[in-house]
């Protein structure tokens, strides 16, 4: 058995391999009241220590184990952090947890808590309730559980001590910790083992969680509150710097950039458009950082609509993609095309380059009028009862929507093919698509695909969480549990091109681009940002954890 530390990141491309900063820096009015705090830093500011955070959304709520929205986890991660972290060179590691001890064939894998864990009410967190979560997260079926903790054997797994588990796996998973770490926070034995429909449950606060802070209020639209957790003591016994954040909602980016400049927050928690971030540079109280994602946005097809069942609409669609445009004018530039179905960020991983279809609409016009989808004179091609039009649901608040939408719809018009435009907020389109799987075509981002040489089963397995399509397919399933179970890197490397062929020819979706995320935070009363990759930008744990009052 061997000790295997979390430090396998050498697919960054060079440039991209570190945060790009800006350094323009020395950098809502809801109805929160400010609470009480001690005033006053290392250099005697009289300003509360109290962080006023804006988000360009509403966040949905805190139970974040069974929804899958950015702004609730950006909260939630200071409140119930997962075990496992990026930190700024795109390498994961264990924040909570002391590296696994993994035995050969990666079916065995033994994980330690970190000392001085405890939920927020000073009760000790222990591997009681890491099992406990694993296991109930797997039976209801709850989010990103199915995608890791489905391979466990429970009945072999051992609790060896109050810190310390070993699970055993009925078939490998070379990220097995790396993936479920990363994407599951722990649950409470205590309070979840009541829960009998995780759908609907809603946290009790304070004592559910274990991180620096703990929720005293969740003003449902307007606001959230949360307070310093005096039982956290990790931050090298330090526990937290700042007494208390106050999360507030904006309508959308515009106006919280305003309520920055106004001072009525301290920073974005959000990543903003390159025109924001033009706004902001000139004042050098902000802190201006950019990341390239590791995730991408997308366009799914529902396997729900009949003519998207069809592979030569799908191919077409993806003809209609004119990645230069999206990025160049939509994007101003701050955006990388994606021609690959992995992103190019995983440098090592797109040396094969397979590619999907490449822009034509004359091609993709010629490709319908073959497959017998004919124009009869209203501009939309139609091949019997299946109609090439649709209705295309996104976030209204996605950056740079408009210009991306407008490239879009427009290209797939000159082909014949018809789309409607339907901008929903986010409770919305997690209830139609994400959720609900109601939906004809969708545009979205994912904000972290990580370990993609394993964890592309997540997006696109049979019955997984985050394939929203229902694209069902054997052949890419038995790929994608192939990978996860080879041990050999390089092995996993050939069939990860296997797969690559297979997306290219099938498409389940088609990838348009990788965001530049930029972010933005005020030093004139708080400093110690760090951006590190991933989701949430300044908030993950770790590095959020150093942010101070000056």
């Amino acid at each position: 058995m061997e000790k295997l530390t979390t430090s396998r990141r050498n697919f960054l491309m060079g440039a991209s391999a570190a945060a790009s900063i800006l350094a323009l820096a020395g950098c809502g009015g809801n109805g929160v009241e400010q609470g009480s705090s001690e005033t006053g830093g290392e250099s005697g500011s009289e300003h509360p220590n109290i962080l006023n955070v804006g988000q360009t959304s509403v966040a949905i709520g805190p139970n974040i184990w069974y929804q899958n929205d950015l702004n609730s986890a950006t909260i939630m991660y200071l409140v119930c952090p997962p075990p496992i972290e990026f930190d700024e060179n795109g390498t994961k590691f264990g924040f909570l947890t002391e590296d696994p001890i993994v035995n050969d064939d990666a079916t065995e894998w033994t994980i330690t808590l970190k000392e001085g864990l405890c939920w927020n009410d000073g009760t000790p967190l222990t591997a009681e309730d890491v099992v406990f979560g694993a296991k109930y997260g797997t039976d209801n079926h709850i989010g990103f559980y199915d995608s890791y903790y489905s391979v466990v054997d429970f009945d072999k797994t051992e609790i060896i001590d109050e810190h310390t588990v070993k699970f055993v796996l009925s078939s490998a998973n070379v990220n097995f910790w790396n993936g479920a770490g990363y994407w599951e926070p722990f649950m409470r034995k205590s309070i979840w083992e009541n829960v009998a429909d995780p759908s609907t449950f809603s946290l009790e606060y304070p004592g559910d969680g274990y991180g620096p802070y703990y929720i005293k209020e969740w003003k449902d639209g307007e606001y959230v509150d949360l307070v310093k957790n005096e039982h956290y003591t990790q931050n090298n016994g330090a526990g937290a710097n700042i007494d208390e954040i106050i999360f507030r909602f904006y309508t959308d980016e515009n106006a919280a950039v305003l309520a920055l400049q106004n001072g009525e927050i301290d920073v974005i928690a959000n990543y903003i458009t390159d025109q924001s971030a033009s706004q902001l540079a000139t004042d050098p109280k902000y802190q201006i950082e950019s990341i390239d994602a590791l995730g991408y946005a997308l366009i799914s097809f529902s396997q729900g609509i009949p003519a998207l069942q069809d592979k030569e609409v799908r191919q077409a669609f993806a003809k209609c993609i004119d990645r230069d445009a999206i990025c160049n004018v939509a994007w101003a530039g701050a955006a990388t095309p994606m021609y690959t179905p992995i992103s190019p960020v995983y440098a090592d991983l797109v040396q094969s380059n397979i590619t999907q279809p490449a822009f034509s609409v004359e091609d993709a016009a010629a490709q319908l009028e073959a497959a017998g989808y004919i124009d009869s004179g209203d501009g939309v091609r139609a091949n019997g009862d299946k109609r090439l039009e649709f209705t295309l649901t996104y976030r209204s608040t996605l950056p740079n929507v408009d210009g991306v939408m407008s490239i879009i719809v427009d290209d797939l018009r000159k082909a014949g093919i018809k789309i409607n435009k339907e901008p929903v907020d986010a409770a919305t389109f997690s209830e139609k698509v994400t959720q609900g799987h109601k939906y004809e075509l969708s545009y979205s981002s994912w904000g972290v695909i990580d370990d993609v040489d394993t964890t592309l089963l997540t997006c696109f397995g049979i019955g997984q969480t985050l394939n929203f399509m229902e694209f069902n397919d054997q052949t890419q399933e038995d790929l994608l549990r192939a990978m996860q179970a080879e041990v050999d890197y390089d092995k996993r490397k050939g069939l990860l091109d296997q797969w690559q062929t297979w997306f290219v020819e099938n498409l389940p979706c088609v990838h348009l681009f990788v965001p530049s995320s930029t972010y933005v935070a005020s030093t004139e009363h708080f400093d110690g940002w760090k951006l590190v990759y991933g989701n949430s930008g300044y908030f993950y744990c770790k590095p959020f954890q150093n942010v101070k009052l000056k």
